[in-house]
């Protein structure tokens, strides 16, 4: 049995090798503690947006459409955002080192991602790691400013930087400050 203090390094995708690449002469690990997300203040006002807005929706969707389901799924995503809004960040273990990335108490080799990006939000800087799979989220790791050169010096040892555009979704989620 696995040790919890001990992170996961069993996740292997199809196409991805067991153990990641080590670059030469690169032992150094970084560890630091960070939160999981940028928490947003939210007032109630944006709650009461959230779900007035979801209610116009979902009577529109109905008046147009006169489909239930659809009106009550419409219904269902907006109670879910207001509630993933009130969600506060935990604050996870992360470090880099030969291996890979680990994240809490799971690992994330190298062999995983195509590339990294360093992102600027507001006034934080983060790593963006861009999977190989399809359908593999995107990680997000964030570090104070003094760790950056460490981190990004061991990340860059297994993995290429790249620049990174946010995507739609990503720009919309900003402005709304989820």
């Amino acid at each position: 049995m696995q040790d919890e203090d001990q992170p996961s390094w069993d996740f292997n995708p199809e196409g991805a090798q067991s153990q990641p690449s080590l670059a030469p002469d690169s032992s150094e690990s970084v560890s630091w503690t960070a939160s999981e997300f940028i928490a947003h203040h939210k007032s109630a006002g944006w709650y009461l947006l959230v779900i007035l807005g979801g209610a116009a929706l979902t009577a529109l969707v109905f008046l147009l459409t006169r489909d239930t389901i659809s009106a009550i799924m419409i219904a269902v995503v907006a109670i879910t955002a207001a509630a993933l809004g009130a969600r506060k960040p935990r604050v996870l273990n992360y470090s880099v080192d030969n291996r890979g990335i680990t994240i809490g108490n799971k690992g994330y080799p190298y062999d995983l991602f195509k590339s990294f990006a360093i992102v600027d939000e507001e006034s934080i800087t983060s790593i963006y790691l861009v999977p190989l799979k399809r359908f593999m989220p995107a990680i997000t790791i964030y570090y104070e400013p003094k760790d950056e050169e460490r981190i990004v010096d061991v990340v860059g040892s297994y993995l290429p930087e790249e620049h990174h555009e946010r995507d739609m979704i990503d720009k919309l989620m900003r402005k709304i400050r989820f």
